[in-house]
């Protein structure tokens, strides 16, 4: 399975600086911060060792560990690069509005979004404004990862990256001690 990792390199502020269609996005370089850490370079690096295949998608895009990387400040995706794949949209502000869009109506298989509930609320307003039903954001995974109490970038990026294997691969995501009968095991003595 490939995984498509939708991120940015540098940050923006509330309002998303881009020009964007269906498969087309223009970034407005000026209006976006310096570089900043991300979790989407690890994400890539854990996810590529395991052995996906990963796009990443970044405009302004550094080294990643990764199959393929689209960079520039104008890019197309088409659908076909989302289509029946897992997504993962860390675009820290940048672009969060189009990738969602994008991943949707692309087809992907499953989206994970690098986001806080506050920010999701701004985001999912536009998305919904934009004309997508709202039964179809339901499968959204807000905030993306699996609750592991993570601290810092690469904890975030072990907890996303989790919890994609949960997904792809058909887990529970509950510990094995409860799933293979630990308890039971126990009383049996």
């Amino acid at each position: 399975m490939k995984i498509v990792i939708f991120a940015s390199s540098k940050e923006a502020e509330m309002e998303e600086p881009v020009i964007c269609d269906r498969d087309t996005v223009k970034v407005d370089e000026s209006k976006c911060t310096g570089r900043t850490i991300s979790v989407a370079p690890y994400v890539a690096k854990y996810l590529k060792d395991l052995g996906y295949y990963v796009i990443v998608v970044d405009p302004f895009a550094g080294d990643y560990e990764a199959d393929e990387v689209i960079k520039g400040t104008t890019f197309q995706i088409p659908d076909e690069i989302v289509k029946d794949n897992y997504v993962l949209i860390a675009t820290k502000h940048v672009y969060d509005t189009w990738a969602i869009i994008k991943s949707i109506l692309g087809g992907a298989k499953e989206i994970a979004v690098v986001m806080s509930l506050k920010r999701a609320k701004t985001i999912l307003k536009r998305v919904i404004e934009a004309g997508i039903d709202k039964d179809k954001l339901r499968k959204l995974r807000i905030p993306a990862g699996l609750d592991i109490n993570s601290k810092n970038e690469k904890d975030i990026a072990f907890s996303i990256v989790s919890e994609i294997l949960m997904v792809t691969k058909g887990g529970t995501g509950l510990p094995l001690r409860d799933i293979k009968g630990f308890e039971k095991l126990l009383e049996d003595l």
